[in-house]
Parts: structure tokens; C-alpha cells; sequence
């Protein structure tokens, strides 16, 4: 499919007069925005503006600390978004965070480059999505990257790679910090796993997760700084001429008067770092790069989405969507934390992951019976508490193909990963693969960056079944020699509310009271098939417009056993490579 170019004619005719004009206009300054920003300026006939309300912190300490990475969440930097009151949570309030700077959420976020499994990716073309599976994205995932091959110091501290699942001259660089561990950690981690069965993985980038490894970061190891979107193509471009980055928050979509059978934007409308309305026009496209909680509400408060939620808002519908927002997939996080019993002295980038048959053994095929039982009965649940937005049998394809991952593709169904700081060791586990969905909408008109937030965590049992399981895993991978000599008393939750043979029912009243996010939501401006709640199709642009595209990772259809970063970085590339093309 080609790309439609529309000449400034065609806009004067359709849209009020605006006084800034470019080719291509760009909703955020985040992972996609600049990857998609740098692509397009290549061309230096065409103009490229990204509107973006954070600061340029390119140069602040804290931003660029490596040791600060998914801890240091400055208010400034961050949009320290709140769910609505979760019932099956207790009417808990979860807190997600989010960029708040050019860069997005690279600016803090844990810096983990770690993709996901090759089912993953493959379950995009098995959801309708012709041309997107994991063979398609490796190239893309290449272009993007820059790794730095550990030094022999670093090989014997437990980091492993295998060179042809890396890039070498991408934007992005990736590797290890200088400031690994050097001591028995890695091997007494790697010793314990592999006595549960996990066993080392060479690479869990090659698209296969499953067993004990360490994992790359976002960061300049020469340099030892964060590698943020805007240090990675930001930085080499920001002279560019007909690159410009304008401080402003995007309101909505302007699209023209003219009859049409599919909408076309004219541009944004904004506020600029005054607080006034603003109005900046586009030549040829508008696309929204905001992420998974903002892109869906600047549709919406343009007249894109349900019809329904539209109305409660008082916007009167351009475009019925009914996918718009819906779907929000997240994997919920808990932390055990332990006094450290031995000195580490460095960062210990290394995690495990396990796959169904890891958590349920002998009970996974009757589990897995069970589960595609339910399926129907999920489906209805969860198109209850979207509020139809997504039908159940929709749904309920989707969730068919979530099954095949977990229990025909093996992908894995567990992240446990590592972590140490000042005085304490442990872990935090995360089941990658729920089927509790939840939804993001505006709260209220005109509060783009104060999204309705429901992630619907546990609201499905398999996901508590699965939370339990993993937590088992967790503890007795601590309570196991070699690792077990590294952790003193259990501190998070403590032996009190979670001992060694705790119950279900303990374990059930420990999740539902401390769960929080890892932040890797996806999925509400989804590409697939309209009748399967898609937003974008295999191009990326918005059903029903002509030159309208989202390029974040609200786009993703179905949730990464690793994190999203990588992939978006993926996903931009490709993006950018479509625009400009005309096509796949």
C-alpha cells in the first residue's frame, strides 16, 4: 500500500490558516517519536516538527546516572500516572510511570534491552497482521542497535552474547557497564537455576528467553552513561535544519472539512510552554507518538473511537473506533526483597525465565485443557469491563491465540530477575502473559497527560494461578544453596505474611496487596483487524484516515515476554522505513 502525499493546495481549501507548516508532524518526543524524527529529516527536502512537552535533559547527571536506572524517578521526569481504584485489588490506586522529556520514557526507565520470544512476535501475524512476525522485525531490531562486545573482564563476570543477534552500527548503542559484579554471584545464580532447570541461556536476545542469563542495557559503556532516544538519534541530528522540536503539549487532530471517505488531519492542535492554543499544520502526515496512555486520548478527544465514550466527553464522534483504548495489556510485578548476607560490589545484570511447563510441571497439560475451557468465559469478562468497547468474541480469538504462545509455542510465561542495592538483595517476578486486560480513556476533556487508567490486574484466575507459581519459584530459587548463601532475613513481605510453605490463600492475600507494574503496557491503539478491536493497520495508519498514523507502543498487539523498549525502537524503525517507502 502506497503512502498518499497531499500538497499544500489540497489543506488550504480544507483547514482554517496556521502558521507553522510541515511536512510531517510528530505527537512526542519519546523511543518512537525521535527514531521516526531522525529517519524522515534524512531527506533534507522534507520538514519534520515534533511537538513535545518535556525538557531537554540530554545533559543532566541524574538522567545519565547508569546506577540510578529504575530508581532515581525524578517528579520533574515523570507523569506519575494513577489507575482508577482497582475492586479485585482491594480498590487499590497502582502508580505507572512515565517520560516526562525528550526521550520519553528512556529517560527513566531500567534500561533493559531485552526483546521477547520469537512466539511473541509471531502471534502479530497470526492475529491478522501479514508481514510482521519475528523474522521481519530481526532486521530491524539490527538496524537499530550498536552493541558493544563485553571485554574479557566482563565475559568472566557471567556476561554472554552471541554476535549475530546484534546490531553493530545502529543509532542505539547497547552493552554491559563497566561496573558488573566480579565476584561468585553470577555463578552461584547460574548454579541454582540450572538445579531447577533453567539453564543458561547464551543470548536471551536471539528470541528464545527460557533458562538463566544476563541481559544488555541502553547505555554508552566507554562513555558509562545512560543511552537514552534522545542521546541515540536525537544528539547525531539536532542541527538538522529542517528538524525542529517544538515545546507543546498535542491536544488533538485537526482534520479538514472536506467530503472524504476517510478523514484527512490538517495538523495539531496544541498548547505551547505558555499555556496558549496553538495551531501547526501538516503537509503530508500527522503521527502520534505519545505512548500507550496519551496516543488513545488525543484520538478521542479528536472525535476517534467509541462512540460511547466519545459522548460521555461531549465530543461529537469524526470516526467510530471502537478499539480506541481498549485492550490495554500490562504485567503486573511484586519484589522479594532480603538482607544481603554477602558483599556484591557491582550491577548484576542477569534474570531467569521460565515457561509454563516450569511453573506446573505435570499438571500443565490439564491446565492448559482447563484454561482453553475458560477462554469463552474470560473473553466475557473482560469485554464486560471495557464496557463492550471490544466484543467477546473478538476477544476471545485473541485470547486463542495467547493460549497457542503459552502452551503450543512454550514462550515464557516468568520473568525473575535479580536485583542488589546498598544492603539488600532479591528479586522481583513478573508473569509476562496474563489475560487480564484492562483499558485507558480521557478522564475528563482536555487533560491529555491525566489518562483514566485500568489495567484490570488479576482480575482472570489463571493469572493469580500463574502469579503464585511464579512466586513459589522465587523462593525457592532463594532458600536453594549456592544462591541461598546471599540472602540473610527476609525483609519484603517478610516470613510473617509470606513463610517458605506459604498457602494460596497467603499467597493470594500477598499479591493482591503489593502488586504493583513493571510498566510495559501495550495495546490500545492496537494493529490488527478492525473487527478484532484494531486502531492501525499494517501500516500503521488509523482505520478510516488517510494520513493519520500511530507509532508507539500502544500499537503492539500482544504482550512481550521481555520489555518493550527494544521492540519500539523495532518498531519505529520500521515505521519510518514504511513512511517513507510507501509500504511493508
Amino acid at each position: 500500500m502506497k503512502t498518499a502525499h497531499w500538497p499544500l493546495a489540497t489543506f488550504a481549501v480544507c483547514a482554517v490558516s496556521q502558521p507553522l507548516v510541515f511536512d510531517y508532524l510528530i505527537a512526542g518526543g519519546g523511543t518512537a517519536g525521535l527514531v521516526i524524527a531522525n529517519r524522515l529529516s534524512e531527506d533534507p527536502s522534507v520538514t519534520v516538527a515534533v511537538v513535545e512537552p518535556g525538557d531537554d535533559v540530554r545533559n543532566d547527571a541524574l538522567v545519565q546516572n547508569v546506577d540510578l536506572a529504575g530508581i532515581s524517578f525524578s517528579p520533574s521526569l515523570d507523569w506519575n500516572y494513577n489507575t482508577t481504584a482497582q475492586p479485585q485489588l482491594g480498590n487499590r490506586v497502582i502508580n505507572f510511570h512515565g517520560g516526562k522529556a525528550i526521550g520519553g520514557t528512556t529517560v527513566i526507565n531500567g534500561m533493559y534491552y531485552i526483546r521477547g520470544d520469537k512466539a511473541n512476535f509471531d502471534a502479530w501475524e497470526a492475529l491478522g497482521n501479514a508481514g510482521w512476525n519475528w523474522g521481519t522485525l530481526l532486521p530491524y531490531y539490527l538496524l537499530s542497535e550498536n552493541f558493544t562486545i563485553p571485554t574479557s573482564a566482563q565475559v568472566n563476570s557471567g556476561m554472554t552474547y552471541d554476535p549475530q543477534y546484534h546490531g553493530k552500527n545502529g543509532h542505539l548503542k547497547t552493552g554491559y557497564p563497566f561496573q558488573i559484579e566480579n565476584g561468585s554471584f553470577h555463578s552461584s545464580a547460574q548454579e541454582t537455576c540450572e538445579g531447577m532447570g533453567l539453564t543458561l541461556n547464551q543470548d536471551i536476545d536471539d528470541g528464545s528467553l527460557r533458562g538463566f542469563g544476563s541481559f544488555p542495557q541502553t547505555l554508552d559503556r566507554d562513555a558509562n552513561v545512560r543511552e537514552t532516544s534522545a542521546r541515540a538519534y536525537y544528539d547525531p541530528v539536532d542541527s538538522r535544519p529542517n528538524l525542529r522540536i517544538i515545546k507543546g503539549t498535542v491536544k488533538k487532530i485537526n482534520f479538514g472539512d472536506c467530503p472524504a471517505k476517510s478523514l484527512v488531519a490538517t495538523g495539531f492542535q496544541y498548547t505551547d510552554a505558555e499555556g496558549d492554543l496553538q495551531n501547526i499544520t501538516a503537509r503530508k502526515e500527522a503521527i502520534l507518538s505519545t505512548g500507550t496512555f496519551v496516543s488513545p486520548l488525543i484520538l478521542e478527544a479528536s472525535g476517534i473511537g467509541n462512540s460511547k465514550v466519545l459522548a460521555q466527553h461531549g465530543i461529537q464522534a469524526k470516526l467510530a473506533l471502537s478499539g480506541v483504548g481498549e485492550g490495554l495489556q500490562d504485567q503486573a510485578l511484586w519484589t522479594l526483597v532480603f538482607q544481603r548476607a554477602k558483599n556484591i560490589s557491582g550491577h548484576i545484570p542477569f534474570a531467569a525465565y521460565a515457561t509454563a511447563q516450569d511453573l506446573f510441571g505435570a499438571n500443565t497439560d490439564s491446565i492448559a485443557t482447563a484454561t482453553k475451557k475458560n477462554l469463552t468465559s474470560w473473553s466475557k469478562a473482560v469485554s464486560q469491563r471495557l464496557g463492550g468497547g471490544v466484543s467477546p468474541e473478538a476477544l476471545e480469538k485473541r485470547f486463542q491465540v495467547q493460549h497457542n504462545v503459552i502452551f503450543k509455542d512454550h514462550a515464557s510465561v516468568t520473568e525473575l530477575e535479580f536485583f542488589s542495592f546498598d544492603d539488600y538483595i532479591g528479586m522481583t517476578f513478573s508473569p509476562t502473559l496474563p489475560f487480564s486486560w484492562g483499558s485507558v480513556h480521557l478522564n475528563s476533556l482536555g487533560e491529555i497527560n491525566n489518562p483514566a487508567i485500568d489495567p484490570n490486574s488479576l482480575s482472570i484466575d489463571f493469572d493469580t494461578q500463574t502469579a503464585i507459581s511464579a512466586g513459589r519459584l522465587a523462593r525457592a530459587l532463594w532458600s536453594t544453596a549456592p544462591l541461598r548463601d546471599y540472602a540473610g532475613p527476609f525483609l519484603i513481605p517478610g516470613d510473617a505474611a509470606l513463610p517458605l510453605n506459604a498457602t494460596d490463600a497467603q499467597w493470594t492475600a500477598y499479591l493482591t496487596s503489593s502488586s504493583g507494574t513493571a510498566n510495559h503496557g501495550i495495546g490500545t491503539c492496537a494493529m490488527l483487524p478492525r473487527d478484532l478491536g484494531g486502531v492501525v493497520d499494517t501500516t500503521l495508519k488509523v482505520y478510516g484516515t488517510k494520513n493519520v498514523r500511530v507509532v508507539d507502543a500502544s500499537v503492539i498487539p500482544h504482550l512481550l515476554s521481555g520489555h518493550p523498549s527494544a521492540t519500539v525502537y523495532a518498531l519505529a524503525e520500521r515505521a519510518a522505513r514504511i513512511i517513507i517507502k510507501g509500504g511493508l
